[in-house]
């Protein structure tokens, strides 16, 4: 017993290294990485800056739902709420809690797929290699960037653990003569199998807590596919029913108890979702448009025959970093054999099964199977990138590497005629041997840089604070910036360029490290209305057309005179290039580093506006934003006119006088509060250039007022004239709705567990 203990110690151990050995920095709890996307950085422009708001928010005592430090206001409710991730972020500085969040996040992927590997029938050697592989998979080493898929999918295998804890046969079962009475399951064995099924209904909640849809719709699929599987396979009797029905059953509940912990994270989400361009399946194009390429099979076993993106070598027609599988050459060839000699095996056949279904997915239109799944298989339509089924790929793959391990050294015991004694070091090499492999080919997709360098803030930080004390940033051309910085690069092979483009304060660097917010903002899904002004990664917005183009060799930005005034309509105090504008008249104040600073002058968050204009259509506040006559000062444009409003024409110039004797100050900014001071000369607007986002709420000296959608993407309300208190209050109320929905699931899966461990 002690030996077995033993070696069961030795093998999780050399587990642990060898799954950690590629991502050593870590160890150091003081590296971050800032692996880009050629346009932007998933990491350091997305999820990262949104974990550290979130984490100073909790630590100023205030829920993590909103944040004016990104994108002119942006709902923190949709990818934060990941328990693991939010305790590191708020309880540690960025560094030691993204590093801490990682190692933990891989040292799950290890040993889940470990526990997995033996519950199949795997030896110790083949799980340690099967757990090494899937922790050091390329799918998990280019995801890295997306900390919410990777907090998904590394649990994956500790599910399907679960699973088969709660569905597989019993050792009784097993061992009943074929054809003989089906065996009774005992009282004991059915309490285990259903606690086994409420730490699944926990795991799957932990999982949708993770923020990222589609990860946990990959993983769901999967759950179900081999829930069948081992059902199908057990023949015992509860009584006089058949057990598998009843454990579907409850699997069944203590899965919709999983998703609705989730309720917190789905609901907001949700609601994000329907004011976005997302409010409806966009169609085969959009779900394909960065289709797989089929060349990348052969990287499975060389993984840079077609190029590597972290030195621009590649030059595919599909996405690198959501391409890319390889799990070392030896498992890839082992996972082969080990399918070829064991085929024969339920488990394996499964597992075989699992893993060309799954990569003919991927494969997306390259072949009839994923268009039959597009239009038969519900949820199929919502996500785009099919080749994120690939995890189930790479999973496949390190089980059926770790079997082939195992069968390889039995055969060869047999061929020779030797025991273990000479056979045991050809498995050991063979397990360190893929550490250094994938020590070697995967570090590269995850630049390491020191924390306090990268961190730290650059001198256009402080030169915009001395200048304004509620600042509020733009960068205009910002995506093709980072491109160029991605070519001077080349890749990532040198930082240099990356450490300049940092003074530039691209969107969500400035609000999400150093407290300086930004006007636009990088994100994965924003309001439709905020993508009309500002664009994204798939469309441009209004501001984009007031930029006419970059010219790289001059160097010279050129823009059109209304830009200034487009600008201050949504509170932008500093525009930042790293070139002479042409065509704009900004005031220029100075230069940091790479940065040459611009003023957007007499521009605030929030101001008095005397008079107002009804806007029937997007197209006509864009053509109105835009029109040498428009005076942000002066007028406000309202998307939904209030009873008293009628056609406005141009305010008159004693309503200008009477605008300039307005005073109008933010008192207090909590995030989710916003306290203002307003003295109004005349009935009039106050202009909040914040995001106009469903849950806010107003009030002007405790009385309720409407809050309109104006300049296209921000707020405004009427101002009565005199001196007024006007408090902005962010009600969340999808969020709250989640907040009683996942307490509830909670607390049943809680009563669940406990149940089922006192009758064990």
């Amino acid at each position: 017993m002690h030996k077995a203990h033993g070696a069961e110690w030795a093998a999780r151990l050399l587990l642990s290294l060898g799954a950690l050995l590629p991502y050593w920095p870590l160890l150091t709890f003081g590296a971050i990485y800032v692996t880009d996307d050629v346009f932007a950085s998933d990491i350091f422009n997305g999820e990262l800056p949104a974990r550290v708001l979130a984490g100073q928010l909790v630590r100023q005592g205030h829920l993590p739902v909103w944040t004016n430090e990104l994108c002119s206001g942006f709902p923190l409710t949709g990818g934060v709420w990941e328990p693991l991730g939010l305790a590191f972020f708020s309880l540690f500085s960025p560094a030691v809690a993204l590093d801490a969040f990682l190692l933990v996040l891989l040292l799950v992927a290890a040993h889940g797929t470990y526990s997995l590997a033996r519950r199949l029938g795997t030896d110790r050697p083949g799980a340690v290699l099967a757990g090494i592989t899937f922790a050091g998979s390329g799918y998990i080493a280019c995801q890295l960037k997306h900390l919410s898929i990777v907090a998904t999918v590394v649990w994956l295998p500790v599910g399907l653990v679960l699973l088969d804890r709660a569905l597989a046969p019993s050792d009784r079962a097993k061992e009943a003569a074929p054809g003989g009475p089906e065996r009774p399951v005992s009282a004991s064995s059915l309490s285990h199998r259903f606690f086994a099924l409420g730490l699944f209904g926990v795991l799957f909640g932990e999982q949708v807590l993770s923020g990222f849809p589609q990860a946990v719709y990959i993983c769901a699929l999967s759950y179900g596919a081999y829930a069948l599987f081992r059902a199908c396979g057990n023949r015992e009797r509860l009584g006089r029913l058949p057990l598998a029905p009843v454990l579907l059953a409850a699997l069944v509940l203590a899965a919709a108890l999983g998703a609705a912990t989730g309720a917190v994270v789905l609901l907001p989400l949700s609601e994000l979702g329907s004011v976005s361009d997302r409010s409806s399946a966009l169609g085969w194009e959009w779900t394909t448009m960065f289709a797989y390429w089929p060349r990348n099979a052969a990287t499975f076993l060389l993984p840079y025959v077609n190029g590597d993106i972290s030195d621009n070598t590649y030059s595919g027609p599909s996405l690198f970093w959501e391409d890319y599988g390889y799990v070392g050459a030896a498992t890839f060839l082992l996972a082969i054999y080990g399918a070829a000699r064991e085929l024969r095996r339920p488990p394996v056949a499964f597992a075989v099964g699992m893993t060309v279904v799954a990569y003919l997915i991927v494969l997306g239109p390259a072949t009839p199977v994923f268009g039959l799944l597009y239009d038969g298989l519900p949820g199929m339509k919502l996500f785009r990138l099919p080749t994120r089924f690939l995890i189930i790929v790479e999973l496949g793959l390190a089980l059926l590497g770790g079997i082939g391990l195992q069968r390889m050294a039995t055969d060869l015991e047999r061929r020779l005629g030797k025991g273990p004694s000479l056979v045991r070091p050809i498995v050991l090499a063979i397990c360190l041997g893929t550490v250094l492999d994938l020590f070697v080919h995967q570090p590269r997709q995850n630049p390491m840089v020191r924390a306090k360098d990268w961190l730290a803030p650059p001198t256009s930080v402080d030169f915009i604070r001395n200048d304004n004390a509620q600042p509020r940033t733009f960068t205009p051309h910002h995506r093709d910036l980072h491109v160029r910085a991605f070519q001077l690069a080349g890749g990532w092979t040198n930082l240099s360029p990356y450490f300049r483009l940092r003074e530039l304060l691209q969107p969500n660097t400035g609000g999400g490290f150093w407290n300086l917010p930004s006007a636009d903002c990088y994100a994965g899904i924003a309001p439709r209305w905020f993508v009309d002004v500002w664009g994204d990664h798939n469309r441009p917005g209004m501001v984009a057309q007031q930029l006419t183009r970059i010219d790289f060799r001059a160097p010279l930005l050129e823009t059109r005179p209304a830009l200034p005034n487009v600008l201050k309509a949504f509170g932008v105090t500093h525009l930042l290039s790293p070139f002479a504008l042409d065509g704009a008249d900004l005031t220029p104040i100075g230069e940091a580093g790479w940065a040459s600073v611009y003023r957007i002058e007499r521009t605030a968050r929030v101001r008095y506006v005397p008079a107002a204009r009804h806007v029937k259509s997007e197209t006509e506040a864009a053509e109105r934003l835009r029109s040498a006559d428009f005076d942000p000062e002066r007028e406000v444009l309202l998307h939904q006119a209030p009873p008293a409003l009628g056609p406005i024409a141009p305010p008159l110039p004693g309503i200008v006088e009477a605008a300039g004797g307005a005073r109008v100050a933010i008192t207090r900014d909590e995030a989710s509060r916003l306290f203002i001071e307003a003295d109004a000369p005349a009935d009039g607007f106050l202009l909040l250039a914040d995001t106009y986002y469903p849950g806010w709420v107003a009030e002007v000296d405790g009385v309720p007022a409407p809050i309109y959608r104006a300049n296209l993407s921000v707020r405004a309300i009427q101002l009565p004239q005199g001196q007024h208190t006007v408090v902005f209050r962010y009600d969340a109320p999808s969020f709250f709705r989640g907040l009683q929905i996942s307490l509830a699931a909670i607390l049943s899966l809680v009563v669940w567990l406990v149940k089922s461990k006192v009758q064990g």
